[in-house]
């Protein structure tokens, strides 16, 4: 059985990777690229991009399997050797993390969220991993992620990319699914929402009853005295005995008010209206219902869900808040759980990504919800057991510390507020600029473009990112709205619970009175993992991040956001200054004279050498004249000496090159870089000199059709050029 999330070794093969250097996006794909003055030192695979959320062996090992595409660089460097404009940027799939989203309305970043989900469903599609996804959706721009982009075609072709429509699962409130017509449901994959009320607590009934759960000390000894004699059972003013069952209704919570006579001696008649009235409007919500929606529901293997509760408008905050309490309690106890023998029972659930949008709304800073709680130890203990979270918001100052001190990757749209980018430079997982501390700068980002940090290069810099169009569709479309807001206006009686099931009651004639059978929160599901595949993803989980701040909270508004969209680059400028001639010449013998040696200033070691085989592969020339065919390979040698003569390094090179019997060809002088190619049968090679300070940069790149033959020759250049 293939396992699902961490692939078997002996299928990742890194021989079978494609060789050929990833395309580069091009300028009219990032019409926003500023320039830069600090170097940027990332993680970078010349073929699949920068690579976010993996540390460099880690990335060795698995290569590109479980890599998601969410974007390109979209800086420019003072020093164009250094520059990683236009190249692609993906983020690791596989190991658990903790992100924060952020940007201020209409910034792009639930646009951000939509393209995480994409390349999760991507690579489970790849079979490359096997999670479950969940994505908490509160303003209703998910769920037709079921629909292809079409609208942008032209914008993702730019990107390489085609329109496609993903097979989610759309959970809506149990109410509105039930006065959809069928066809309806169909078509947009919708399914019933709900949640049992015997899974909410005192504190969750006040959260739904009254906002922000501020009710009486009286009202919460009733709520707290009703659900305990619903669990235990009681007898009635009538005499009759109501039994103890499995599960319960509101309309159980209400009669057991009107009928127990505990209930009447202990409390005032309109103390019991008050609560009567409360769940009655709470029960025409058309969420609370018998047999509710479990973590077993939701997070399903290889599959995305959405929970969209935007039908439920004012009331869908408190409604989310306790249906995310349970679905973090619930994944992270099976996640966490172990069996008798001691042996690691991961497998109750599958590795899940919960993704979670206006997430201000449920994790505040300041003041609680059913859910903070939560999803607090959820982001804290997560990781540990596969889980990754995603949270998104348009105001990071009002976000719990404890939440989101934990991320290692933060992506940040613009932001307007003081607060709020005083927030994210003290979160940030990664160096800040100071280009992009300026408020002016963080503030005026255009629609889809963001900065991100990484914590895996933490002591490197963040970088500009321009995020990729979105596949599929985002926001909900007018006509299902509309259909949503016509279930809303029905009365209760007007919908039919046609898809009711019989909640089964058991009758325990034998059980004392006051004694509770412990049952199972949720069934245990069917799915097993083997606990090895999670060893490799523990050996690479971090220390979290303590960042602590005290900020402000500012108010907040649950809005609508449009996606982002990429303007067309305005027509580029004349030119002010004579261009480099690209100049060809043909030679059989080389003249070292006739070599341009790029001079650079300081720069690391790690960085020249990354940099200078960068240029050799991204040249337009280089390119041309090594890459002919789909179906080429790669080997790259860098040969470096310090405190050597550049030109006698280069007579070296040459001769090692001659020896191990290629021919020159060419040399190709473009703008300060001169390029010198050789020959031999079908197999091309090719280098370019570079010097910074005392050290002389020559990578060389082999390239053939045939891997074995590119490896062998490799392997002569290597054993006559020592690196």
């Amino acid at each position: 059985m293939r396992k699902p999330s961490t692939p078997d070794e002996d299928e990742i093969d890194a021989t079978d990777q494609a060789d050929k250097p990833v395309d580069l996006l091009p300028k009219s794909a990032l019409p926003y690229h500023p320039r830069v003055g600090d170097p940027l030192d990332l993680l970078v695979d010349l073929s699949v991009g920068v690579v976010l959320g993996r540390s460099d062996s880690f990335h060795r090992k698995y290569h590109t399997v479980g890599l998601g595409t969410i974007g390109g660089v979209a800086e420019t460097s003072d020093d164009i050797l250094t520059s990683l404009l236009g190249m692609p940027v993906t983020l690791d799939l596989m190991s658990p993390h903790v992100m924060f989203v952020a940007g201020k309305r209409g910034s792009g970043k639930s646009y951000t969220l939509g393209i995480i989900a994409e390349e999760l469903a991507l690579a489970m599609e790849r079979r490359e991993i096997e999670v479950a996804t969940v994505v908490v959706d509160t303003v209703d721009v998910f769920r037709q992620m079921v629909d292809a982009n079409d609208e942008q075609a032209d914008i993702l072709k730019k990107w390489g990319l085609d329109a496609q429509g993903f097979k989610v699962a759309v959970y809506i409130p149990r109410r509105t699914y039930v006065g959809l017509p069928d066809e309806v449901k169909k078509k947009s994959r919708l399914f019933p929402l709900s949640i049992g009320p015997k899974e909410l607590t005192v504190s969750d009934w006040g959260y739904v009853l009254e906002k922000g759960g501020s009710l009486s000390t009286t009202m919460e000894n009733l709520i707290g005295e009703t659900l305990d004699n619903v669990r235990k059972g009681y007898t009635s003013a009538s005499g009759e005995k109501v039994t103890l069952k499995r599960d319960f209704s509101i309309k159980d919570m209400i009669q057991c008010i009107e009928n127990n006579p505990s209930i009447e001696e202990l409390y005032k008649p309109a103390t019991k209206t008050a609560l009567i009235q409360r769940l009655k409007r709470a029960d025409r919500l058309g969420v609370f219902h018998p047999g509710g929606t479990s973590a077993q529901d939701l997070a399903v293997a290889g599959q995305i869900t959405v929970i969209d509760v935007a039908p439920l408008g004012s009331d869908a905050e408190a409604v989310l808040a306790i249906l995310t309490n349970m679905l973090c309690r619930q994944v992270l106890t099976y996640r966490m759980a172990w069996t008798d023998e001691g042996t690691s029972a991961r497998e109750e659930l599958p590795p899940t990504w919960l993704i979670i949008d206006e997430a201000h709304t449920l994790v505040p800073r300041g003041g609680t919800t059913p859910a903070k709680d939560a999803i607090i130890g959820y982001a804290k203990l997560g990781r540990r057991f596969g889980c990754s979270l995603v949270l998104c918001t348009q105001q990071p100052s009002a976000v719990s510390d404890d939440a989101i001190s934990q991320a290692d990757i933060i992506i940040s749209h613009s932001l307007s507020h003081d607060n709020d980018i005083r927030a994210l430079q003290q979160r940030a997982p990664a160096v800040m600029s100071d280009q992009f501390r300026d408020k002016v700068f963080i503030s005026s980002l255009p629609r889809g473009v963001a900065l991100v940090f990484d914590q895996s290069t933490e002591n490197k810099r963040g970088f500009i990112m321009q995020v990729r169009p979105r596949l599929s569709q985002h926001g909900g479309t007018d006509r299902l709205s509309g259909l949503f807001e016509a279930v809303s206006l029905l009365s209760p009686e007007d919908v039919e619970e046609e898809i009711a099931p019989e909640v089964e009651e058991q009758e325990l004639e034998d059980v004392e009175e006051g004694v509770v059978e412990d049952l199972p929160e949720v069934p245990r599901p069917p799915l097993k993992l083997s606990k090895d595949d999670w060893k490799v993803l523990d050996g690479w989980m971090k220390d979290y991040i303590k960042m602590l701040f005290d900020q402000e909270k500012q108010e907040y508004d649950i809005t609508d956001e449009p996606a982002p969209r990429v303007e067309e680059p305005p027509p580029e400028p004349k030119p002010t200054s004579i261009e480099w001639q690209l100049e060809r010449v043909p030679i059989t013998e080389l003249d070292t004279d006739q070599i341009r040696i790029r001079q650079f200033g300081p720069l690391p070691a790690h960085l020249f050498g990354k940099a200078m085989t960068r240029q050799v592969l991204y040249s337009r020339v280089s390119h041309e004249f090594l890459f002919t065919s789909e179906k080429d390979v790669r080997e790259t040698i860098l040969i470096e000496r310090d405190g050597v003569d550049p030109l006698e390094l280069i007579e070296d090179v040459t001769s090692g090159l001659i020896s191990a019997g290629m021919m020159l060809d060419e040399l190709v002088h473009e703008t300060s870089f001169t390029f010198v190619c050789f020959r031999k049968d079908d197999l091309r090679a090719a280098f370019t000199v570079g010097v910074s300070e005392e050290r002389v940069s020559i990578p060389i790149v082999v390239i053939g059709g045939n891997k074995s033959a590119v490896g062998k020759l490799a392997g002569q250049i290597r054993g006559i050029l020592p690196s």
